[in-house]
């Protein structure tokens, strides 16, 4: 290797780095056909949660809201009346924001467990979040249980959001290529996400620092630092940094 390409990632208060090289020798020993299938299946995985994490991370701020939705206990639908309910429900959720004066934000995912049950994980822009509990109970209640289950947390204020990005990314797995599947993308999200800020540069060099350090104001997320083979056989190293908090 006698250069590689540093990939910088700002998303809000994150500033993620993946060092990969370009030429050299690849390492593809071992592997049958079948396993460099799994490997990139597991690759568009992987950047789907990266994806999700970056627009997490540039959109969402402390006090925003990461809400899961059930239905009524017993209650099991197939995928096309599942998919009628949200679109439902997101279609009244718009007028609510937009009578309020404020901004709809969201990613959301869908899945549904080994028994059935449909589990619907969402992070939206702040609101009053009882609000958004009545309009799903509206939704997906019934005459038996009219106020079905909805969980709510706000965003904290340590800044990055990757472990609610792995959490959204775990439930779109449940029913993604299978006939459970809801929506056609691996997470959803609404239009006006902005994007994170991504640079390539080349850098002349036959290697990189083992164990990397801050750029000043930041720290590096404990257990982000990575190293590993890319689906082509090139080695590669990534990490997060995180702004220190004033």
């Amino acid at each position: 290797m006698k250069k590689y390409i540093k990939r910088i990632v700002k998303a809000g208060n994150t500033v993620e780095i993946t060092k990969y090289a370009v030429s050299g020798k690849r390492d593809l020993t071992g592997e049958s056909d079948s396993d460099y299938g799994a490997a990139q299946k597991e690759w568009k995985w992987k950047r789907a949660e990266d994806s999700c994490r970056w627009y997490l991370n540039e959109n969402f701020h402390p006090g925003d809201l990461w809400m899961r939705f059930s239905y009524p206990r017993g209650v099991r639908k197939p995928p096309a009346e599942i998919k009628a309910d949200i679109e439902k429900f997101f279609k009244k959720l718009r007028r609510l924001y937009r009578k309020a004066g404020k901004i709809l934000k969201y990613i959301y995912t869908v899945g549904i467990g080994s028994r059935g049950g449909m589990h619907f994980h969402a992070v939206f822009s702040e609101f009053d979040s009882a609000k958004i509990e009545e309009l799903w109970q509206d939704v997906a209640g019934t005459e038996e249980n009219p106020y079905p289950s909805v969980n709510t947390r706000h965003l904290d204020r340590q800044g990055h959001y990757g472990d609610i990005a792995a959490y959204l990314i775990k439930n779109a797995k449940e029913t993604y290529g299978t006939e459970n599947q809801i929506f056609g993308k691996r997470y959803c999200s609404s239009r006006n996400l902005a994007p994170p800020k991504i640079k390539r540069v080349e850098v002349k060099a036959g290697s990189w620092v083992k164990t990397p350090k801050p750029k000043k104001g930041y720290y590096i997320l404990k257990d982000s630092i990575r190293e590993g083979k890319f689906e082509s056989g090139f080695p590669y190293q990534s990490y997060i940094m995180v702004r220190l908090r004033i």
